[in-house]
């Protein structure tokens, strides 16, 4: 007899991107956490949520691509995570790169509630 057993979907490390629209400065992007986000495993049982470490990390990761930020990480000032960002919930990315402060800003929101903000620093010399 030929028992199969179901497979877990592979886990994700990135949201889903919805949309997407430059700014003169930036990119406001529409994202959707997957169910399969691999950073909940572990990261409650009861209530999955996105870390805030992870949020840092898309924030790096979309203004490399979009914004083609290739520097290298000094520091961040300001970093508030106000609200959770949980399975399946939909909300905007915004990203603006103030390249003479070397400025990355990044702000989480919705209609509803903004999930996190700050600011992240990157050294001159990589520019």
């Amino acid at each position: 007899m030929n028992v199969s057993t179901p497979i877990d979907p592979p886990r994700v490390l990135y949201p889903d991107i919805v949309a997407s629209r430059r700014l003169a400065d930036g990119v406001v992007l529409s994202l959707r956490i997957p169910q399969n986000l691999a950073y909940f495993a572990g990261h409650f049982e009861q209530i999955p949520i996105v870390p805030g470490v992870v949020q840092i990390q898309w924030a790096i990761h979309y203004a490399q691509g979009y914004l083609n930020l290739n520097t290298a990480f000094s520091h961040m000032e300001a970093v508030k995570f106000k609200e959770l960002l949980l399975p399946d919930q939909q909300f905007e990315l915004s990203l603006r790169f103030l390249k003479p402060a070397c400025k990355l800003e990044f702000r989480y929101y919705s209609l509803d509630a903004e999930y996190s903000s700050g600011r992240i620093y990157f050294h001159e010399a990589s520019l």
